[in-house]
């Protein structure tokens, strides 16, 4: 609405050539136009008031009360828009302005206002006695918590290395053991290197693997058997209880762990 505002008194101004105070109010209008194009309230109030006290045009004074109110000045822009139905008291929109005066000043009277206060607020923290001092520390002989099951990821982990080794050593044995009856009654005892290599290439896997089998479940066994306790509590879905006497007397606690 100031935009237009400043837009419509733009036409008030003389044509070039008019007078120079009317030229030089055109030329703070226009800046002052721009200036509230880009939210500059500061100028913008700074160049309208100059044009006004160069021209003397009552309708520059509703661009002032428009700056006043965006920078949230409500007085100043009711003493503005009443300067204006005073240098123009026939002007047709007298009815809006009014109500509009109105308004403002019921904002600039919240502003003034000092902030309500409750009846029931509590007294300030400084009137308050300081509260008593509380024991911090926690009983000192209450049992601790159940530990939880053993870590025996390790040992799962050696246990199914071991596992896979043999299976992989009864397949490699399996097939190796074939194919060395297949040449035995086939080509033995002179039978070709083509065939008896990857006989032994086999064999020596199907060894290989046998050795991992046996260290993975040596190994996984002894990490399952000397698994130690964890340090988190074990999942239940009952409740833990403790009862002890701490310095602020007797204490009964209730514990659930997912």
């Amino acid at each position: 609405m100031a935009i237009g505002l400043c837009t419509a008194i733009l036409g008030v101004f003389g044509p070039a050539g008019a007078q120079s105070d009317d030229e030089n109010a055109r030329i703070h209008f226009e800046s002052g136009a721009a200036y509230l194009k880009q939210s500059d309230n500061e100028n913008a109030l700074r160049e309208f008031q100059a044009a006004y006290s160069l021209s003397k045009r009552p309708a520059l004074l509703l661009n002032i009360a428009n700056v006043y109110e965006r920078m949230g000045k409500p007085k100043e822009a009711v003493d503005s828009l009443t300067k204006y139905l005073d240098e123009d008291p026939k002007t047709p929109d007298r009815t809006t302005v009014e109500t509009r005066i109105l308004n403002l000043k019921k904002r600039a009277e919240a502003q003034t206002l000092p902030p309500a206060t409750s009846a029931s607020a509590p007294p300030a923290a400084s009137a308050l006695p300081p509260p008593p001092p509380t024991a911090s520390a926690p009983p000192s002989n209450l049992p601790p918590p159940p530990a939880g099951p053993p870590k025996r990821g390790p040992a799962y982990v050696a246990l199914g290395v071991g596992g896979a080794a043999a299976v992989g050593a009864l397949v490699t044995g399996l097939i190796a053991n074939g194919k060395y009856k297949d040449a035995e009654k086939n080509c033995k005892p002179n039978c070709p290197n083509g065939t008896v290599d990857p006989i032994k290439s086999m064999a020596l896997v199907s060894d290989i693997l046998t050795g991992v089998a046996a260290v993975g479940v040596g190994v996984g066994a002894v990490l399952f058997f000397t698994a130690k306790p964890s340090d988190e509590p074990a999942a239940s879905s009952t409740p833990v209880l403790r009862a002890g006497i701490g310095p602020g007397g007797g204490k009964l606690e209730a514990t659930w762990h997912f």
